[in-house]
């Protein structure tokens, strides 16, 4: 029995040592950035702000000794129910241009480097009267050039001009990064979670 109260209890303290491994050894900030936010209209109601996304960049530094590899880096929205939400879109800058990444693409850390992403959320925008007057000059300008989507500024001069409707949509938001573990059955490591920072 002493045996193997022993073993368990290395055991877990193994798991536990590697976990607060990972979240020290891989550091995870948040900048914000000058890329502009996009609304995007309903598609039956061109008078309807259906979806807002907020740009941001997440750097992932691995202060360790060997590489990691890591498969999702995913967005919790608190507004909306899990079953709708649609993620992020997931970008590198190249030379001022952004290009798409496959998010659940395998992404490799090296010792002593980093990763830089620019992520877009994907918040919806509820329909009351209240939030939609929020929007009303944007969506005449999209009307006004036939649009369905409207580059409107960056995030902060967004939180200046609307920060309780900005609260809102974002308030414990947080991401969370999946790494890879190839000594599990699963192959699926450690995630991480972090609050949102804007």
């Amino acid at each position: 029995m002493n045996k193997f109260l022993t073993k368990f209890l290395l055991l877990v303290l193994l798991i536990f040592t590697q976990c607060k491994t990972i979240n020290h050894k891989i550091n995870i900030t948040q900048k914000k950035v000058n890329n502009e936010i996009i609304i995007r209209s309903a598609n039956d109601n061109k008078n309807r702000i259906l979806r807002i996304q907020f740009p941001n960049e997440i750097i992932l530094t691995n202060n360790s000794s060997i590489k990691y590899d890591l498969l999702t880096i995913n967005y919790k929205y608190n507004n909306i129910p899990s079953n709708k939400n649609l993620n992020l879109g997931l970008y590198v800058n190249k030379n001022g241009t952004l290009k798409k990444v496959i998010n659940n693409k395998i992404k490799k850390i090296s010792s002593k480097d980093s990763l830089n992403f620019i992520l877009y959320t994907r918040h919806f925008v509820d329909s009351t009267k209240l939030t939609q007057q929020q929007f009303k000059p944007y969506i005449e300008k999209m009307l006004r050039l036939n649009k369905d989507t409207l580059h409107i500024g960056t995030v902060s001069k967004f939180k200046q001009k609307h920060k309780e409707l900005f609260e809102k949509l974002t308030k414990n938001d947080s991401i969370s990064i999946r790494f890879l573990d190839k000594s599990k059955k699963s192959g699926l490591g450690k995630k991480i979670t972090v609050a949102a920072e804007w």
